[in-house]
């Protein structure tokens, strides 16, 4: 991460979300892609583009946004658009939206990335003496030190981490630094309560619902009203 920079990250995520992204429109019906190319654009936070030279680890995915588009392999950057000429797309609904996410997140995240994603996240809530594990800390000091083959660049580790958290299977929450209280510092933590961690870590299944206990005997409220006579 420290001598990655903005413009290797950008090339990067443009080779790994085209094929699933060109999938997802073909589903849906939008036809005429596969000659286009996905371009793939860090922003600041006001919308400016990152300096293509500056250090990956300036961009922030969590409050800094990603641009996506497709254009024509020789469009010129002043012509860019969501979805580059001649081809016209309807727009989606907010379902066929979603479905595009979706669709593109299952293509993203393996299982096996999945399978030790979790797993190293649970040695890391288990070090003694840790209450809280930081996003950060994970990401950028933990990961790279565990062996996992399924995510072994600075990419694949911010990707499958933020596919996670979408899918609810890592949690995550603010909570005060201890050395600076005016800085928060994101936590994450396992979701112990979904089956899919559950069975990655061994676990069994836990039934949640609420069974009511059957005790012999009056009702209670009988009970009551016939002590108040």
């Amino acid at each position: 991460m420290e001598n990655t920079r903005i413009e290797e990250v950008e090339v990067r995520l443009e080779q790994e979300l085209e094929v699933p992204f060109k999938a997802a429109l073909t589903k849906l019906g939008f036809s005429g892609s596969a000659g286009l190319r996905l371009r793939v654009e860090l922003q600041q936070a006001d919308g400016r583009k990152k300096r293509s030279n500056a250090r990956a680890a300036t961009w922030d995915s969590e409050s800094e946004p990603m641009k996506v588009w497709l254009e024509q392999p020789q469009t010129k950057a002043a012509e860019r658009s969501e979805i580059a000429p001649p081809i016209e797309l309807p727009s989606p609904s907010p379902v066929a939206k979603a479905e595009v996410s979706q669709s593109i997140s299952n293509a993203g995240l393996s299982a096996s990335a999945e399978v030790e994603l979790v797993r190293a996240l649970d040695r890391a809530e288990s070090t003694p003496g840790w209450t809280f594990v930081s996003l950060k800390k994970f990401r950028d000091e933990i990961l790279p030190l565990e062996n996992t083959s399924s995510i072994r660049s600075d990419v694949e580790r911010q990707n499958a981490l933020r596919l996670a958290i979408d899918k609810k299977i890592i949690l995550k929450k603010p909570i005060p630094n201890p050395k600076s209280p005016q800085f928060p510092v994101t936590s994450i933590r396992l979701n112990r309560l979904m089956p899919e961690v559950q069975k990655i870590l061994g676990q069994s299944t836990k039934d949640l619902d609420f069974h009511p206990i059957h005790i012999k005997g009056e009702p209670l409220s009988a009970t009551i009203l016939r002590e108040r006579r």
